[in-house]
Formats: structure tokens, sequence, C-alpha cells
């Protein structure tokens, strides 16, 4: 997930450097915020309660935090970092007494603008003809001597 980035509007969000960025300018918004974004980010169309974020984002249970205020908090962070609107949501929903969905219509992952049809491909007899063709071979008669070539200028292409 390192190289992980996904897009949504004019923000992406990009796991790798831990970073929220609005129109590839870095979003200022800290470590707990933050992580609860990639949390819903992941879980998006889906109802995430309060319960599943109090266990992934405070999964110690020998520190004492007030995580009702600790998701209240992050929250509203989130929110002001994307400038949503709880009441008429973009981005985070609330379900009142059960949680938050993550509802960007257009939440995808970004794989750094490539499309498999845009990759290089070279099959495998291509291949061989073009390192058999660098190494002065003839890919027609690659048993062919270089001596006999040098005699046969039809073979050699002179």
């Amino acid at each position: 997930m390192p190289d992980k980035k996904i897009r949504f509007d004019d923000f992406h969000l990009d796991y790798g450097r831990f970073q929220l960025y609005h129109r590839d300018v870095p979003v200022r918004l800290e470590g707990l915020p933050l992580q609860l974004l990639m949390f819903l980010v992941e879980k998006r169309g889906q109802l995430v309660t309060r319960e599943q974020i109090s266990s992934e984002l405070w999964s110690s249970k020998d520190v004492f935090v007030d995580v009702e205020q600790g998701i209240n908090t992050a929250i509203r962070k989130i929110r002001r970092a994307l400038a949503d609107d709880a009441d008429e949501p973009q981005y985070l929903q609330t379900v009142v007494g059960r949680g938050y969905r993550f509802v960007a219509p257009s939440a995808e992952e970004d794989d750094g603008g490539q499309t498999p049809t845009e990759k290089f491909v070279v099959s495998p007899e291509e291949l061989g003809r073009a390192i058999m063709t660098a190494a002065g071979l003839d890919p027609e008669n690659p048993r062919g001597t270089p001596e006999a070539r040098a005699k046969d200028p039809a073979k050699s292409g002179n």
C-alpha cells in the first residue's frame, strides 16, 4: 500500500507520503485525522461505526483517551481540510448515532496516469530479433558466420 494514491475531486491522498493534497498542494492535516481519513476512504461507501474507528485508531488498551471527543475532533479537522459541510456533505457523511461514510462519488485509485494499454510491450520474438541485430547477427540466419556475411553482400546488407 505504500505507493497507493486515491483521487477524489481536486484532492489526492498519498498513502506512501502520508499526505493529503489539494490540486497538488499539500494540505495540513495532523496524523490522527489523516489516519482516520485513510481508513474511511478504504471503506468508501460503507458505514464505519464509531466502534470500528475506535479500535482502528486507539487499539492500545493501556492508554486512556476520550475516544468520543477524539473522533469528533478528528472528523471536524478532516471536514475543515476538505472544506466539507456536515449538513450537505460532499465527502464525509454522518450517520447519526452510528458512524460515518466516505461518499465522494469519484474516488478511485490513481495508477500514475498510465493505463495498461499505454505500457510498452515487446514479444519474445521481437526482443530476440533486436538482440541478434544489435549483436551483428542476421536474425534470418543466426548460425551464419561473419565471414560468410562478408563474402555475400546480399546477406550483409552492403
